[in-house]
């Protein structure tokens, strides 16, 4: 019996099977940098967000212990704290054209 030798069908096979495999790279490696992108973005807004409002404790600490007036300064600084951590994610979440208006 002889031998059948690859045939149009087979070659476009191939062909096809290479071309998958090169996108499929890609595919991949444009998922990788979206997800890095994404863990950047919730590092850095819980980053702002925690720093502001540690900020606001610390200085309403710092003024009640100065004037004892011991709960009041920490309720109005963390308060103020977390309003500006809040700002500071807005900040980088908000659209650029609300920015030019």
């Amino acid at each position: 019996m002889k031998k059948k030798e690859p045939d149009q069908f087979d070659k476009k096979l191939r062909n096809f099977e290479s071309r998958l495999n090169v996108s499929k790279k890609q595919h991949h490696l444009h998922m990788s940098e979206d997800d890095n992108e994404l863990w950047r973005f919730v590092l850095r807004a819980g980053v702002e967000l925690f720093s502001a409002f540690l900020v606001g404790i610390i200085i309403g600490y710092g003024l009640d212990y100065w004037l004892s007036t011991r709960p009041l300064f920490m309720i109005i600084f963390s308060i103020l704290g977390m309003s500006a951590g809040v700002l500071n994610v807005w900040r980088i979440v908000k659209p650029s054209d609300i920015s030019s208006k």
